[in-house]
């Protein structure tokens, strides 16, 4: 008895039963516009909706090579061609600007010929990159600096997180004298 429609009541000697209350007319039109509308992902129609998600595509700072994301992108720097972004920031001790900078100048120096893969672009003297026309995107719509916020928060969570040398040891012969 409990799945009466709305507004129906029925009583009988054990007693009374009453449907939901009566929808107000918002709601039956609502309801209205529902009726017939197949909503399964496999039901017709649904092969014309278009993913909102963007795939990244990252360039690489050294060459022409192409990425899935600016993580994967830096690790291959690093490891094809030993040149490590992060460690440059955190050796430099560069501000979120400042990194910006500096990779617009790495792409302006490689765009220009004067750094490759093979001949790593000057890093270590910051005035080189200190102008502000390097604020401006030296590659357009470059998906490195619209992850240079999140890698770099990656960064220092990293570090706040790591424990120091030696610390592991310790934190152990503590936990195994507590145990004792």
């Amino acid at each position: 008895m409990e799945n009466l429609p709305a507004g129906w009541t029925v009583s009988n000697s054990s007693g009374s039963y009453a449907g939901p209350a009566h929808l107000t007319l918002d709601e039956e039109m609502v309801l209205d516009d529902l009726d017939g509308l197949d909503v399964r992902p496999d039901s017709p129609g649904w092969e014309d909706m278009e993913d909102d998600t963007e795939s990244v595509v990252v360039q690489s700072l050294l060459t022409d090579e192409k990425f899935p994301s600016a993580k994967v992108m830096l690790e291959e720097c690093k490891t094809s061609h030993g040149f490590d972004l992060l460690a440059v920031r955190k050796g430099l001790d560069l501000d979120f600007y400042q990194t910006i900078k500096l990779v617009n100048y790495i792409r302006s120096e490689v765009a220009n010929g004067n750094a490759s893969a093979t001949k790593l672009p000057n890093v270590s003297d910051p005035s080189l990159w200190a102008d502000d026309k390097y604020l401006q995107p030296a590659l357009e719509d470059d998906a490195l600096l619209f992850s240079l916020d999140e890698l770099l928060e990656e960064s220092e969570l990293e570090k706040a997180t790591a424990p120091e040398e030696g610390e592991g040891h310790q934190v152990a012969a503590i936990r195994t004298l507590a145990k004792e």
